[in-house]
């Protein structure tokens, strides 16, 4: 269903004439030289009073600083799936100057709708300071979307009551079975995951020898899933689901039960983003019964140790519409919330509510946890106060300090079909695989079907476009 949805999104786009705003008024420039933008934003709807107030007093902080007058409007997502209906937009016509992704964008990208960033990037001083190098890296192979942002992987993170009664260094795998069996025998859950492994992966791959998405064997590429080293991982969580360590319900468990589970001391260990994302853990975890802290771990060490992260493409961010009559105005935005007084306000929130300054000093309220920057999050921009939590500061410096390059390349479009169906097959199996419904040999005849179905072609593509 979703790679029929897709095309029928790739077939009404290429009817779609190239305006921003979805009228023409709507981007014209008033009397006054005020500029007026549309942006489009998750979790940024303008029925929230504090986004309204949060996009004025940075609408007067761009003409204090570069005399450019904005008037920017919040464009409302209906409700539903954001990817989903963001696109439903699109389709309509509906096409703001400036459009947060997350997913769906590649078939917009496809059809020109998209603005191409390198060229704005190029000549920005703020830009090219605040990126990292795999942001630079992403941009340079996939133009369209600008996330500035910790590293997206996944650190382990234990409830630090079980992790102190278990009082152990841990590291390698073997540190981490004994640890997730100590949780398990005490009563609880070792660790879950949401609906398939990818989020634990990020702790185990390179241990067990899966350091890229593709791996030179034998003089050629292959795709590291159908390797003897993916076959030993599954054994390995195959192990754990047999023992109950790794939760049952796994497969099922979303998000939001994820984190009761965590809350309410069902499992020990689940992993997350690093950054902000576990200051908010955290103060759920103290508000919860037990009152516990969390306790963040390196990736499991084996093989190789680390987190890959992806270098092709940005999985979410900020783009421009390539139609838009004020591309130059629309970066001006995004530039200036790359920027330090850009992420003064974007990171801290808002004086009285979130934080307070007496006597030049800012101190930060017990409200700061509800705020949370909507645009960007530059890693190297030096706050006048820490932002973060011991726990989150942590899990930050970790993910930095252990991220490595992926080795992968985009999907051609003519490839895209089989790419789906490829995933899907390899979820199947890695389930009936970890649950024990199929015995391990079976990982054979999936490494098979993948070829067959499709993955012969993927790995000749591979051969041609990687070095």
């Amino acid at each position: 269903m979703k790679r029929i949805c897709v095309s029928l999104l790739v077939a009404m786009l290429s009817a779609i004439p190239l305006f921003a705003g979805g009228n023409q008024e709507s981007s014209d420039v008033a009397a006054d030289g005020v500029i007026k933008l549309r942006l489009v934003g998750k979790d940024n709807s303008p029925t929230e009073q504090i986004n309204v107030d949060h996009i004025n007093r940075i609408e007067k902080a761009i003409y204090e600083k570069e005399g450019l007058k904005l008037d920017i409007e919040l464009v409302k997502v209906p409700e539903g799936s954001y990817a989903e209906k963001l696109n439903l937009m699109i389709m309509s016509g509906d096409i703001p100057d400036i459009i947060y992704f997350q997913g769906n964008d590649q078939a917009i990208a496809n059809q020109g709708i998209l603005e191409d960033l390198r060229p704005w990037i190029a000549e920005s001083e703020i830009m090219q300071k605040a990126m990292l190098d795999f942001n630079k890296k992403r941009i340079a192979s996939y133009p369209y979307l600008l996330w500035l942002a910790p590293p997206r992987i996944r650190v382990p993170m234990v409830r630090s009551d079980w992790y102190e009664a278990y009082g152990r260094k841990v590291e390698s795998l073997d540190e981490y079975y004994d640890m997730l069996s100590f949780f398990k025998e005490q009563g609880g859950i070792g660790l879950t995951d949401t609906g398939n492994t990818d989020r634990i992966d990020y702790v185990f791959d390179r241990a067990f020898g899966i350091t890229s998405t593709w791996k030179k064997q034998e003089g050629r590429w292959v795709y590291s899933r159908v390797t003897d080293q993916e076959k030993a991982k599954l054994a390995f969580y195959r192990k754990l689901y047999a023992e109950e360590i790794l939760d049952p319900e796994y497969i099922t468990t979303k998000w939001d039960a994820m984190e009761d589970k965590l809350y309410t001391g069902q499992v020990g260990m689940i992993a997350s983003s690093a950054g902000t994302v576990v200051d908010i853990y955290e103060s759920k975890m103290a508000k919860s019964a037990a009152g516990s802290g969390l306790t963040i771990l390196p990736p499991a060490k084996g093989v190789d140790q680390g987190f890959t992260v992806d270098v092709t493409k940005e999985s979410r961010g900020w783009a421009i519409s390539a139609g838009s009559k004020h591309k130059k105005a629309a970066w001006a935005f995004l530039e200036f919330m790359a920027s330090d007084d850009g992420q003064m306000l974007d990171r801290l929130g808002f004086e009285g509510i979130h934080y307070t300054v007496e006597d030049g000093t800012i101190k930060l309220t017990d409200r700061f946890n509800e705020w949370w920057p909507r645009y960007h999050e530059v890693v190297g921009w030096k706050s006048p106060v820490p932002l973060l939590g011991e726990s989150a500061q942590k899990s930050l410096d970790i993910a930095v300090e252990y991220t490595k390059e992926d080795i992968n390349f985009l999907i051609p479009k003519e490839l895209a079909p089989s790419w789906d169906a490829l995933q899907n097959l390899y979820r199947e199996y890695a389930f009936k695989l970890i649950s024990g419904e199929y015995p391990m040999d079976r990982f054979d005849d999936f490494v098979k079907e993948w070829y067959r179905l499709g993955g012969d072609r993927l790995t000749e593509y591979a051969q041609t476009v990687l070095q």
